[in-house]
C-alpha cells in the first residue's frame, strides 16, 4: 500500500499569494480614505460622470431636478448642486454610476471653480 504524500507547493506559487495578499491589503488600505474623501455630502455640490453623452445619466441629472453648476463641453462630466441626502441616491437609482464629491475633483475639472457660498467659509 502507498503512503501518502503530502503536495507541497512550489516556492513561486506560494511567493506569488503572498505579493497577491500584500497587494489586496494595500489597495484595501488605499482606497478607503480616498472612499471617505469622495463620498457626497448632503448640501455639497456633486460631480456625476458618464462615458457616454447619450446615456441615461444625462437624462437622470435633467430629471433629477438639481441644479447644474457646470457642465464638460462634451456632456460627460456634470456638477450638480446637491441640496438634501437624496439626491446623490435619486441619481445613482436613475443609472448613474459615479456620483462624487466635487469639492475634491474641482482642480481636476477646467474652467470649475465653486462658489463661496457652496463651499462655505473658509476656517483656519
Amino acid at each position: 500500500m502507498r503512503g501518502r504524500t503530502a503536495v507541497t507547493p512550489s516556492p513561486a506559487l506560494s511567493s506569488l499569494r503572498a505579493a497577491a495578499v500584500t497587494c489586496a491589503l494595500i489597495v484595501g488600505c488605499g482606497l478607503a480614505p480616498v472612499a471617505l474623501t469622495l463620498a457626497p455630502r448632503p448640501g455639497e455640490p456633486v460631480a456625476v460622470i458618464t462615458l457616454f453623452p447619450d446615456a441615461p445619466v444625462p437624462k437622470a441629472v435633467t430629471a433629477s431636478g438639481a441644479p447644474i453648476l457646470w457642465l464638460s463641453a462634451g456632456g460627460h462630466v456634470a456638477v450638480l448642486y446637491a441640496p438634501g441626502r437624496d439626491v446623490a441616491a435619486h441619481l445613482r437609482r436613475a443609472g448613474a454610476l459615479l456620483v462624487l464629491a466635487a469639492g475634491p475633483l474641482g482642480t481636476c475639472l477646467p474652467s470649475y471653480r465653486p462658489s463661496a457660498n457652496l463651499t462655505g467659509p473658509s476656517t483656519p
